[in-house]
């Protein structure tokens, strides 16, 4: 694990990989990488987005192929991708696999089934890939215990990035990997890198949005209206944005999809029929599930976004898309909510305090829209995540090669010529797969076949990490 967190802020800006000490030592870096990225497996990483787990994976892989690196993306079917697709288990050959009925001896749905199946298959080709030296990192943005577990045949070059809570089935991967891992793991907040903290430490790397795709309106607005945008809900808290905005007298536009039919039938659709009866001078408009360029052109035009939810939302997206939009955000103080909304860019209150809330629709109008969007700038934008994490791919396999020479040069040193088994132990304690063990006999000079010395020494100085 290294040393020290990782930590991207507007304090203290994402630094571009090239200048990173790590890497200025490396003569075989900053190079291409091969990185299979594993995604969750339930919905296609393509627009519309089911959430913001889809759109970040898309985001991070888009951007990573962007600058040179070879991906290949683990997901569903329908993903569409600048990587390479790794489609998942579909369920035409999940039902071929298991049949109708499924072994009757399990005690998980078929949809259980499906995913530890649908993980198992696609660890065990990255496994493969990487014995053939095709992988360098390996980065888990999956919300399944069976890749974090399983990555741990490839150490630290195992990235696991932390999207949520801690869901049950994380929990029990989480509860074994705290007693020792030498995989590492990521939060997409401080907050986030502090509810995991109790089982395993993390580097932050905030989550980032395409700035570019955002269209900032930085003129005051006209008609006052504001915009509520996420899945609908009960923890996204719809009604209640609905219910402020019906104390204070507000235009409210909403937009996601229905992720919880009953939920939107019982507490959602009751206060749009109602209002509905007001003709005219009705309060609520809602638009369906949104793309980004559409979510764009409402962010825009709208006085505020208001951001209700009730659970402790380890980023939220919604509020990035916002500001870059230079539009204002008045919402809880769930999550991580505070850490990207400052009071230059909104007003923040407790959670489900109405009072406090309806009373900041009257402040939330004097924050600058400029101040919004200089903030996304600074602080959200999709390059400096996917230098965040570039930066942790290079000094993991920064700090790799470098055991791996103080090793050879060493047992040269002592020896006059290097402890072949004691190198292989370095791989095995590194990594603990085949390719490492390629990778130092490579810096040595075994033969792969017969793992004896070959005559002519490797040029320590020139040999390429990574490289076949």
């Amino acid at each position: 694990m290294l040393s020290s967190p990782v930590t991207r802020s507007a304090q203290q800006p994402a630094e571009s990989f090239q200048n990173d000490p790590y890497i200025a030592t490396n003569p075989h870096s900053p190079a291409p990488l091969r990185i299979a990225v594993i995604a969750h497996s339930l919905y296609p990483i393509a627009e519309p987005y089911a959430g913001g787990l889809e759109k970040m994976t898309h985001l991070i892989c888009d951007g990573l192929v962007d600058l040179g690196h070879e991906v290949l993306l683990y997901a569903h079917k329908d993903s569409k991708t600048k990587a390479t697709l790794m489609p998942l288990l579909t369920e035409d050959k999940f039902d071929q696999l298991i049949g109708e009925t499924g072994p009757q001896n399990l005690s998980m749905s078929r949809e259980e089934l499906h995913s530890y199946l649908a993980y198992q298959m696609a660890m065990r080709d990255i496994i493969a890939r990487d014995e053939r030296g095709d992988i360098d990192i390996v980065h888990n943005h999956s919300l399944h215990h069976i890749p974090m577990m399983t990555g741990q045949a490839f150490g630290p070059r195992f990235f696991t990035t932390f999207h949520t809570p801690i869901f049950p089935t994380l929990h029990l991967a989480l509860l074994t990997l705290s007693q020792g891992t030498s995989t590492q793991f990521t939060a997409v907040s401080e907050y986030q890198q502090q509810l995991f903290s109790e089982f395993v430490p993390s580097h932050v790397v905030y989550n980032g949005i395409d700035i570019t795709s955002f269209t900032p309106n930085l003129e005051p607005i006209e008609e006052e209206v504001y915009f509520w945008c996420g899945r609908i809900c009960p923890e996204k808290g719809t009604h209640l944005a609905m219910q402020y905005c019906k104390q204070a007298n507000k235009k409210l536009i909403i937009a996601g999809p229905k992720s919880n039919e009953g939920y939107f039938n019982e507490q959602v659709e009751p206060l749009l029929q109602q209002d509905a009866s007001l003709g005219k001078d009705k309060l609520f408009s809602y638009v369906g599930h949104l793309t980004n360029s559409e979510i764009n052109q409402y962010l825009r035009q709208a006085t505020a976004m208001l951001f209700t939810s009730t659970w402790d939302e380890p980023y939220g997206l919604t509020l990035a898309e916002s500001l870059a939009c230079g539009t204002p955000v008045l919402g809880f103080d769930a999550g991580a909510s505070s850490e990207i909304i400052t009071p230059e860019t909104g007003i923040i209150v407790a959670k489900e305090d109405g009072n406090a809330f309806v009373q900041g629709f009257n402040e939330i109008k004097n924050i600058s829209r400029q101040s919004c969007h200089e903030r996304a700038l600074q602080f959200c934008s999709v390059q400096a995540m996917v230098e965040g994490y570039l930066d942790l791919y290079y000094q993991t396999l920064a700090q790799i090669d470098s055991a791996l020479l103080n090793t050879t040069r060493a047992s040269q040193s002592a020896r006059q010529q290097p402890d072949w088994q004691h190198l292989v132990d370095c791989a095995d304690n590194i990594k603990g797969t085949d390719s490492l063990k390629r990778q130092a006999n490579r810096f040595v000079n075994i033969d792969n076949d017969t793992q004896q010395p070959l005559s002519q020494p490797v040029d320590l100085a020139v040999s390429n990490f990574g490289q076949e």
